[in-house]
């Protein structure tokens, strides 16, 4: 069946590559097909990339190192924008074209701190009903990898609107948060995606067919992604990461981390589709997008039962019926603009394919 990610048996074959993030190698805000490469890599390399959260200055104490401290110093706010996302890239990858599906394996996930960042912000869900107050916590996360656990919390003075804002111990009351609670950690990158073909600069916040801001918790270790490549060498960027988060992300925001990648990219041209699809050991989901939550229902709708009929064999009619007994309708986000839907389509259902 082709729509299976690449085998992992040549992996000890593939080329090496690091991307650290520094001020030449980090774009704040956008995505843009006109930016250069951080890096070029060609099909099948393995490249190891180092992604920042923006939501570093909510505990600069806990939250930062010198080398996330760098890229702050460096960028003035004023070249924070459109969107509030710290993206690592652009990573050209060799023979990518429009029209092709640039797969993104991910291989492993790895906190660069112990610490993230949770806010209710003015974005949020329900924002009118806590007296529109934006309050952070910030959360840690266990040896293991297993567990967070809110540290404190403390009304955010002012308004959360600068990107990378700073707020010190001494700015705020920090107080308990989430007493006798921990929540299980899901490590993953918010974040990834291909140049838009629009000419940019392009908002990082609302998700798009280039992938985007997808905020899928299941966009973690040992899935695949695939992402409709839109310009010449995908120039693929990588950022907004979590430890944990879950479907809707209600607050606005997850508990938002900077956390080091390791992830295999290789140019499919024998996949075609038209909105970025996730593949786990288990399902596939097909992602899609709206600013009305119907609508991008039913373009999620359409687009699986396409996937059915190529990967299945099934007639319109059959993949429709499908959709409905035996396939998961999911609420990915209601808060970056486009609403987000994912539909998880089970592979245990073509066992006999």
């Amino acid at each position: 069946m082709k729509y299976r990610t690449s085998p992992l048996s040549d992996i000890k074959n593939a080329r090496f590559h690091t991307l650290r993030a520094t001020p030449e190698t980090v774009h704040w805000g956008y995505f843009d097909k006109k930016l250069n490469p951080a890096l070029e890599v060609d099909s099948g390399d393995v490249v190891y990339v180092e992604t920042v959260t923006h939501h570093a200055g909510d505990a600069p104490d806990l939250m930062m190192d010198d080398g996330i401290k760098e890229i702050y110093d460096s960028i003035p706010e004023e070249n924070r924008k459109p969107g509030p996302h710290l993206m690592t890239g652009p990573i050209h990858v060799a023979g990518a074209e429009p029209g092709d599906i640039l797969e993104v394996q991910i291989l492993d996930l790895e906190p660069r701190l112990r610490y993230g960042a949770n806010v209710g912000a003015a974005w949020g869900y329900l924002f009118e009903e806590f007296d529109e107050n934006e309050r952070v916590r910030i959360y840690e996360i266990d040896d293991a990898n297993e567990w967070v656990t809110a540290k404190f919390s403390y009304h955010y003075p002012g308004k959360y609107e600068i990107p990378g804002g700073m707020v010190h111990p001494e700015d705020t009351e920090r107080t308990e948060a989430l007493p006798g609670i921990q929540i299980p950690a899901r490590i993953h990158v918010g974040t990834i995606g291909v140049a838009p073909a629009e000419e940019g600069p392009i908002d990082t916040t609302p998700p798009d067919i280039h992938g985007g801001n997808i905020d899928n918790w299941q966009i973690a270790k040992g899935t695949t992604m695939y992402y409709p490549v839109q310009t010449e060498g995908s120039l693929l960027s990588l950022g907004d990461a979590h430890l944990a988060q879950g479907n809707s992300e209600l607050t606005g925001t997850a508990v938002e981390a900077s956390v080091n990648c390791l992830i295999r990219v290789t140019v499919r041209k024998d996949l075609s589709y038209r909105l970025p699809i996730l593949e786990t050991e288990e399902h596939w989901m097909i992602h899609a997008f709206h600013k009305d939550l119907e609508e991008a229902v039913r373009t999620g709708s359409l687009e699986s039962i396409s996937f059915l009929q190529e990967i299945g064999g099934l007639k319109k009619h059959d993949a429709y019926s499908f959709l409905s007994v035996g396939a998961d309708f999911m609420i990915t986000q209601v808060v970056n603009g486009n609403k987000g839907i994912h539909v998880k389509i089970p592979k245990n259902a073509f066992k006999s394919k």
